[in-house]
This record gives C-alpha cells, sequence and structure tokens, in this order.
C-alpha cells in the first residue's frame, strides 16, 4: 500500500482517537472528513433501518484472520478497542512485522447509528476533493496550477460490489461499506502485501457477516 492516511486524521477533530501517523501533510487535507457528517447530502436523512451496533469492534475481525490476510509470519499485539461516543466505536491491531521496522497495522471504524449519513458524506467529500461532480451537480474547472492533492492521497471511489448494501474504496485503500445503518471503515497497512486492497474487501464480509 502506498500511503496511510485515511478519513479520519491522527486525532479526528475533537476526540483522541489514535490513527496511524504517517504522510502528515495528506492526512491534515483528508482531516476536513471528520466534520462532514450528515451536512445535506444524499442518503443523510430516510437511512435504512436495521439494528445499530453496540456489541465489541474487536470480535467483527479476529487476530487470527488479520495474521493470516496479511501473511509473511506477522503476529499481532493484543486488539485496542475504542469507543469515542454511543455511535462511534473501533479496533485497531499492530503487527510486529519480521524484517520492517515500521510493522503493518490495520484500523477498522464502526459507525451506528448513522453510518448511512456518515457514509455518504464522506463519498461526497472525497468526490469534491477529487474533482468529481456530486450527484446532480457538474465539475467546476479550476485555474489552480499546482498539483491536485487528490492524486497524493490515492483517492479511489471505485465501487465494491456485493460489499454491504453498498461499498466503495476511498483513500490510500480504506475500504468504506454500510449494513443498514451502520457503517464499518477498514484500512490495512500492510506495506509487503500486493493483495491488501482484496484482503480488506475479504476482512470486512467476514465482519459485515457478524453484524446484528
Amino acid at each position: 500500500m502506498i500511503s496511510t492516511m485515511d478519513r479520519h486524521p491522527t486525532r479526528r477533530a475533537g476526540d483522541g482517537r489514535r490513527r496511524p501517523g504517517f504522510a502528515l501533510l495528506a492526512i491534515a487535507v483528508v482531516g476536513l472528513l471528520a466534520g462532514c457528517s450528515g451536512l445535506g447530502v444524499p442518503g443523510a436523512n430516510g437511512a435504512p433501518g436495521g439494528p445499530g451496533f453496540t456489541g465489541d469492534p474487536c470480535s467483527l475481525i479476529t487476530t487470527a484472520e488479520l495474521e493470516a490476510a496479511i501473511g509473511g509470519g506477522n503476529r499481532s499485539q493484543t486488539p485496542e478497542p475504542n469507543r469515542e461516543s454511543s455511535s462511534d466505536s473501533g479496533c485497531s491491531w499492530s503487527f510486529d512485522s519480521p524484517g520492517n521496522p515500521v510493522g503493518d497495522n490495520a484500523e477498522l471504524t464502526v459507525m451506528s447509528p448513522g453510518g448511512a449519513a456518515d457514509f455518504a458524506s464522506t463519498r461526497q467529500f472525497l468526490l469534491a476533493l477529487q474533482g468529481s461532480p456530486a450527484p446532480g451537480g457538474t465539475a467546476v474547472a479550476s485555474t489552480d496550477s499546482s498539483p491536485d492533492p487528490a492524486s497524493d492521497l490515492g483517492i479511489s471511489l471505485q465501487t465494491v460490489p456485493g460489499l454491504g448494501d453498498d461499498a466503495f474504496v476511498g483513500a490510500a485503500g480504506t475500504v468504506y461499506t454500510i449494513k443498514g445503518d451502520t457503517e464499518l471503515e477498514l484500512q490495512l497497512i500492510a506495506f509487503d502485501d500486493p493483495d491488501a486492497l482484496q484482503h480488506t474487501i475479504d476482512l470486512l464480509r467476514k465482519a459485515l457477516a457478524r453484524l446484528p
């Protein structure tokens, strides 16, 4: 995986959640996503129903599944759960990677309820950052000759068919998916894994199956 930033920076605005601390300049840009949830975007209201997730986020993906996905003899430290509010929780794993002084890591975020709104606003923000028109809108040509920040962030916006109710790839291989009003976001930082994106999708599929 080329970069390591996701839509939430090292610390999301207003909270203390720890995030991978790489590519700080890019993180600062993408960190604007932290305040954009549900601000009059398609899908922000009238979210599909269904039970919310109130359990342990670390139970959605097992350490053994992550170790098998990353391979290479990686061994995980104890997963670290975090809960910032009644609807915002997550889990992180750090790996001791043989021959790699940096190490690999994985970060899972769960938004429930409110996941549908967060999912929609995240995709719209990344569309705007990439320069693509929002649904029903028109892209505006820019006269700014400075480098495009979206190209440095590795924004994909590729739809992932068959994953939850909807799913897409965001920045730096982070994958977002929803089931009802529960959003799952997973970023797998595996420097020597050429199939990290597919492994991320496969792990999210397992996590979705464990949701209520």
